[in-house]
């Protein structure tokens, strides 16, 4: 009698979690295109334009060569037949895309005063972040770097906008730092940064932790005091982070949580959390308008395309989605979807930005996309 009830709760548990993968996986959505006005695709990329940062001239870093070492082996193979390099792109959106020129940035390496073993052949960049040194006067922007065959780290570079190079300074490395996703600087030395998993290097205990939906992520504080400290747990899959103009809240997105986290930013920076707000799609990387302050978030709004997308770049596409977030006090207010393809025009849109009339949206594993924006926002 026992056993037969243990094996019958373990077949209905099963079946509830294989249902609940169906749903989160999107097997059953269908959505219709939509654009805010006419868009053009820039070859200039060609492989991956993965995190944005906006500076409020309109600057804007991209980082490009998206490559995890968990990635598939056609991934892989896709990957180093197409030629792809990790690089750092710089543009300026001036409200006419057209006119975008987009520059790849030079990164400068001083071996003999680098000593956290930099390599610029094994770099791959992913999340990225800007703080401005007023006492210096200078922009130091901290990336994700998913180095080959190496455990993830954050890079700090100084940018030289006169060379337009970016000068690498600093690595950060530690055991808290595992499958890293995206980074919001607050200070010249000091960040949070997102684990999107627990799991950083066998492909396979990092599907099972996905498909099992474990609630294993987390948020990691740098400062020099305290050096390396998790701030924030249990999270499910958390992805972007991004910080308010005023400084007070912290944004997180959780991607198979299908969530915003808002977290109120203590004086230790501790977060408390404020607001859990659904989005009822797959949120990848948030943009702050450094204008209005409002958010602007690329997403995956069928989750099973985009897994087969990044397993399988040359096969498959993936439906790409923009999402732009009022803020008011703090809080999520209000939602408006401000653009949708089907992958035909940009397939696995992980971040995007408005500025100027002119909506830049980027993919880790395809092309940048800019758009008029003829519509109210």
């Amino acid at each position: 009698m026992y056993l037969k009830t243990a094996v019958f709760s373990v077949i209905l548990f099963t079946l509830q979690h294989v249902v609940r993968l169906i749903y989160f996986l999107g097997y059953h959505l269908h959505y219709y295109q939509h654009y805010p006005g006419p868009c053009q695709q820039f070859p200039e990329i060609e492989f991956g334009s993965g995190n944005f940062y906006t500076l409020p001239d309109g600057t804007t870093f991209i980082t490009s060569g998206l490559d995890m070492n968990v990635f598939s082996r056609r991934f892989q193979l896709h990957y180093t037949s197409q030629g792809v390099e990790g690089a750092i792109y710089l543009t300026k959106l001036n409200g006419s895309h057209p006119e975008i020129a987009l520059k790849k940035l030079d990164i400068i390496v001083d071996v003999a005063a680098d000593k956290g073993g930099f390599n610029l052949e094994t770099f791959h960049p992913h999340g990225i972040s800007v703080w401005f040194d007023s006492i210096e006067g200078r922009y130091c922007l901290f990336v994700v770097n998913h180095p080959t065959r190496a455990d993830d780290r954050i890079e700090k570079f100084l940018f030289d906008p006169d060379s337009l190079s970016l000068h690498h300074v600093k690595s950060y490395t530690d055991n808290k730092l595992r499958s890293l996703h995206d980074i919001q600087a607050i200070g010249v030395d000091s960040f949070y940064a997102t684990n999107m998993l627990h799991e950083h290097r066998s492909r396979f205990f990092m599907l099972l932790e996905l498909f099992s939906l474990m609630p294993w992520s987390s948020v990691i504080l740098y400062s020099e005091e305290t050096g390396f400290t998790e701030v924030v747990s249990g999270l499910m899959s958390a992805t972007g982070i991004v910080m308010s103009k005023c400084g007070m809240f912290i944004y997180v997105m959780l991607s198979l949580g299908s969530q915003v986290l808002v977290y109120r930013r203590g004086e230790d920076n501790s977060l408390k959390l404020q607001q859990m707000f659904s989005l009822y799609t797959h949120p990848d990387n948030a943009v702050l308008d450094p204008i209005t302050g409002d958010l602007f978030i690329g997403a995956h709004p069928i989750a099973h395309q985009y897994l087969n997308h990044v397993d399988n770049p040359a096969r498959h596409k993936a439906a790409s989605q923009v999402l732009h977030l009022r803020l008011t006090e703090g809080n999520i207010t209000s939602v408006t979807e401000l653009f949708y393809d089907d992958g035909t025009l940009i397939s696995g849109s992980s971040a995007a930005v408005v500025y100027n009339k002119t909506l830049l949206v980027g993919s880790s594993v395809d092309k940048l996309v800019a758009c008029e924006v003829n519509v109210p926002i």
